[in-house]
């Protein structure tokens, strides 16, 4: 039976009224390479470790493309063994998208990049730029700048006087540091699309002052050779008061009425998510420092992050999505109103993640776990125990890594070895990668003997004769790694140029149908 489609059906799918998850298998460097405008990089390298979490229904639609060079039919053959029913795969892959005159697209989250630029257009989001904010600090105006990143992004590089506060966290907190309505608040972020995004947000949200977004954020003040600061630590951490929390309330209520967004109660949240007609995603999107895990299994993904990069949290587009925080309802509330104009279905549930801890939350990764003997660097140091491969992120192997090694992905498995290889280490970092491939090469060679070792930061230094200390250059062949613009935030100038051109051509570069994808409506109801 043939299992492909061409590249005219799914584009036709798309705009379609089901679901439909279009799963690019390739290595995150050849998906940023260029890519479908609407797909999803999964790859194969961690096939099954991610499908289930990014593609929690079995029945949805799947499409999965490559290079035209058979590893979609692999990932086909994990996807059928975890029990996905309805599997295409794209005709010729990348080739045969091009084929039907369809574009690709280079770079990472690009449906959100390319959202927040639509936002910027549609609603005209005022901006400022860094020398005009550089002024208005200079004269010691009244100005608020708030930094919409998460704290690690914060921390790293960030505008001088800044104050870290989450997207999703800025309509919530902002009545509690804004005493006057001269006061000027500026949102920033990396580049663009949290800056715009976090703006947009606090205008829909009604708030009196005038807003910007930094144009450009913080890849524009150092283009304007302006100085970043670096180890800050200076985090909004305030919760306003019990009256301003149902001012709150109220306010983004009736938002969420106005667009048709349903605010629902826990036996709601239980019928969405066993419906196995549909794929449901559900979220804790209030920012959380705390390094504790969710005890109900439910992801914490703060909100600015989970509209500014969605392919890294939901596989499936046109799915549902339900959205909680601690009871405000503000947090979950700003991010169901972006989410819905980005074509999700979206539902806010109004209670917190302690009410929901009885439900049947899947744990997706169940991995079976592969009988391999496990070596230590002496073992290696002593004997002659075979061929070492390496299957850690390129970009730690090119910094250290043994001698001898040989890096290894497992998309190139049969390119690398051989039946004629008998004896083999891996030297791994994860332990479900490695589980892959050894059920891979066990499969294939069912008569190589395969022995693993844990890197161990500790240990390898107390055998520097087995370490290769040279530094290799990054290159092509190196396919999970993202070549797109990756300097730019090592302070190169040519990369965070190409990067904010990247972003800002991105609407020329989409035709009607991606355009027309978003419902971006109006800015208090949708349209």
């Amino acid at each position: 039976m043939d299992n492909t489609v061409d590249a005219k059906t799914v584009k036709s799918w798309i705009s379609d009224d089901d679901e439909i998850a279009f799963i690019d298998v390739r290595e995150i460097g050849q998906h940023a390479e260029g890519h479908p405008f609407f797909s999803i990089s999964i790859p194969f390298s961690t096939f099954e470790i991610n499908i289930e979490r990014l593609l929690p229904n079995k029945n949805v639609r799947l499409v999965l493309f490559d290079d035209n060079n058979g590893i979609s039919e692999l990932a086909y053959k994990q996807a059928k063994a975890l029990g996905y029913s309805k599997i295409l795969i794209l005709k010729e892959g990348v080739k045969g998208w091009l084929g039907a005159k369809f574009k690709l697209f280079d770079g990472i989250n690009v449906p959100s990049k390319s959202f927040g630029e639509l936002v910027e257009h549609k609603f005209r989001t005022p901006s400022i730029t860094p020398k005009e904010l550089l002024q208005k600090q200079n004269k010691k105006e009244d100005i608020i700048i708030l930094d919409g990143r998460p704290f690690e992004e914060y921390n790293k590089m960030s505008i001088p006087e800044s104050i870290c506060c989450p997207n999703a966290e800025i309509p919530y907190k902002i009545s509690s540091i804004i005493k006057s309505p001269k006061t000027d608040i500026i949102i920033n972020c990396a580049g663009r699309t949290r800056s715009i995004i976090g703006a947009q947000t606090l205008i829909n949200f009604g708030i009196k002052n005038k807003v910007y977004a930094l144009e450009n954020g913080t890849q524009g003040w150092v283009l304007s050779d302006l100085k970043l600061e670096n180890n800050k630590t200076n985090f909004l951490d305030i919760t306003p008061k019990d009256k301003e929390k149902e001012k709150l309330k109220s306010e983004i209520s009736n938002l969420l009425d106005k667009n048709h967004i349903k605010v629902i109660d826990l036996p709601k949240v239980k019928d969405l998510i066993e419906d196995e007609t549909r794929s449901t995603y559900i979220f804790n999107v209030k920012t959380n420092l705390s390094p504790i895990k969710s005890v109900t299994g439910i992801r914490n993904v703060p909100g600015g992050q989970l509209v500014q990069a969605t392919d890294n949290y939901v596989g499936v587009l046109k799915s549902r999505i339900i959205l909680f925080d601690e009871g405000d309802l503000v947090r979950a509330g700003t991010t169901a109103l972006w989410l819905k104009k980005m074509n999700f279905e979206c539902y806010v549930f109004r209670g917190i993640e302690t009410e929901i801890n009885t439900l049947n939350i899947k744990n997706y990764i169940k991995l079976k776990n592969i009988s391999v003997t496990h070596i230590s660097l002496n073992d290696i140091k002593t004997s002659d125990t075979g061929i070492i491969f390496d299957i850690r992120k390129s970009i730690d192997y090119c910094k250290l890594r043994l001698k001898n090694s040989i890096w290894l992905n497992r998309s190139v498995l049969k390119q690398n070895i051989s039946n004629l290889i008998k004896n083999i280490i891996i030297v791994f970092d994860d332990i479900y990668k490695v589980s892959l491939i050894v059920k891979d090469l066990k499969e294939i060679y069912p008569e190589i003997q395969i022995k693993v070792y844990h890197w161990n930061k500790e240990e390898i230094f107390k055998y520097p004769e087995c370490l290769d200390q040279n530094i290799i250059q990054l290159d092509k062949k190196f396919i999970d790694f993202n070549f797109h613009t990756y300097m730019r935030h090592e302070g190169n100038k040519d990369h965070a140029r190409q990067y904010l051109k990247w972003e800002i051509d991105l609407l020329d570069k989409m035709d009607k149908q991606e355009i027309n994808f978003f419902k971006i409506g109006n800015i208090n109801a949708e349209s």
